[in-house]
């Protein structure tokens, strides 16, 4: 009887778990095979295929004792994290992992690390929360610190962290704290999705804060200005908005300025929404629902203008007047 697959699997072809999950591939099943030789050869031997976890478990505390969080650990002894806890509540392993996790050399301690004392945790919510505020979502922020999933909401519950988390979060910040996330690879809406829940929050960004103030719990945000008051002209609002100034922008205002964007500028769906802290989707209905809306009212509805330069287009830069007529 074959094991069901579990969700996210990493067994790859050629592996004889792949033939125990059901694969009927003959280097799958080969692989099998030449498994269950080696083991019936160990246990011949004396050295049967599943041993204890004690060596094991003993070198993974080695890792976690020089200070690294155990999603980095799992990363650096190459196997599962079902594997990684298994052997750490004493289950026993086969033979051909333990030998993997003892081959893995443990790193020089991290200085932050020398011991278990714990620091106030305000100094690293701060900073976690001023990096969110820039757009940096916290799966990413997690996936940059070798944290599992979920870690930074209980992070934020905890009122102390350990040195080395403070030290972790300390470097990450010095890295980040003036990168705009969509330069790096994030995805614009989870960028404009991270902002979103930070100006719920009310948090402050990383010019709020001082070395001064960020670690002291008693301090407060240092925010440069008043949040600007919504604009009563739509059109004055809008303008402005395009313009670069900071502007509340009314559902009104808002739709001038998509308007303005989908048909006069040539940036993609995803850009624009990026701009508008919108998802592609919710912008793409909105300029449909301002497409009809002047069709209704018996205008011509607007449409995307998009501009091509001759380089794009594939034609000679020093064509003549009649020639550029012709093309146009």
């Amino acid at each position: 009887m074959s094991m069901q697959r579990p969700v996210g699997s990493r067994v790859q072809h050629g592996d004889p778990t792949c033939a125990d999950y059901g694969c009927k591939r003959l280097e799958c099943l080969k692989a099998r095979r030449d498994k269950q030789k080696r083991n019936k050869y160990l246990r011949m031997t004396g050295r049967p295929g599943v041993v204890g976890p004690a060596r094991a478990a003993a070198h993974i505390t080695r890792f976690r004792d020089a200070g690294l969080p155990d999603k980095e650990i799992i990363q650096r002894l190459q196997i599962t994290r079902n594997t990684f806890y298994r052997v750490m509540r004493n289950q026993d392993l086969t033979r051909a992992v333990e030998q993997r996790i003892l081959a893995s050399a443990v790193p020089e301690p991290l200085s932050q690390n020398k011991n278990l004392a714990t620091v106030g945790a305000t100094g690293t919510h701060r900073r976690l929360q001023a990096l969110i505020v820039l757009g940096w979502p916290a799966e990413e922020l997690e996936h940059l610190l070798a944290v599992h999933d979920l870690w930074l909401t209980r992070t934020f519950k905890r009122q102390r962290v350990s040195f080395a988390v403070d030290a972790r979060v300390r470097d990450l910040y010095d890295q980040l704290w003036n990168a705009r996330p969509e330069r790096h690879g994030v995805d614009p809406e989870a960028a404009a999705d991270a902002r979103r829940w930070a100006c719920k929050e009310g948090w402050g960004s990383p010019l709020a804060w001082d070395e001064d103030t960020i670690n002291d719990p008693t301090a407060v945000p240092a925010f440069d200005a008043e949040a600007p008051a919504p604009e009563a002209d739509p059109e004055n609002a809008a303008a402005r908005w395009v313009a670069g100034e900071s502007v509340i922008l009314t559902s009104a205002a808002r739709r001038l300025v998509i308007r303005h964007l989908m048909e006069w500028t040539p940036d993609p769906v995803d850009v624009i929404a990026a701009r508008l802290e919108m998802s592609p989707d919710a912008l793409s209905r909105s300029w449909e629902r301002i497409k009809k809306r002047e069709r209704d009212a018996g205008r011509k509805a607007p449409w995307r203008r998009a501009y091509l330069t001759a380089q794009e287009l594939g034609l000679d830069t020093e064509m003549t007047n009649n020639e550029m007529e012709k093309v146009a």
